[in-house]
């Protein structure tokens, strides 16, 4: 599993790449996001190692994708329980919890 304080110094180049991959400038990004130019580059850079949830949520409106994508954070797997029917006496049962 990876290790949670480093994802954030991960997101300078998933940053960086995603902006890239739009075709984007930071200039434009900062118009969209009302980020300035000096702090997109700077968490582009790695400079600012903490970004908060606001500036993460602004820039993943922006590129159109999930937190979790711009931080590199670790698939979670399906959250969902998965129950089976059980037969007994006639009767089928569908448990509500493991």
């Amino acid at each position: 599993m990876a290790n949670i304080d480093e994802m954030p110094a991960r997101g300078g180049p998933r940053l960086r790449a995603i902006r890239k991959q739009r075709g984007t400038t930071l200039v434009e990004v900062a118009a969209g996001t009302g980020i300035s130019v000096s702090t997109l580059s700077r968490l582009e850079a790695g400079h600012r190692r903490r970004p908060t949830l606001e500036l993460l949520l602004r820039l993943a409106q922006a590129y159109g994708v999930q937190i979790d994508e711009l931080v590199g954070a670790p698939p979670t797997g399906d959250p969902r329980i998965h129950l089976r029917p059980v037969q007994h006496k006639g009767m089928t049962f569908i448990p509500l919890t493991r």
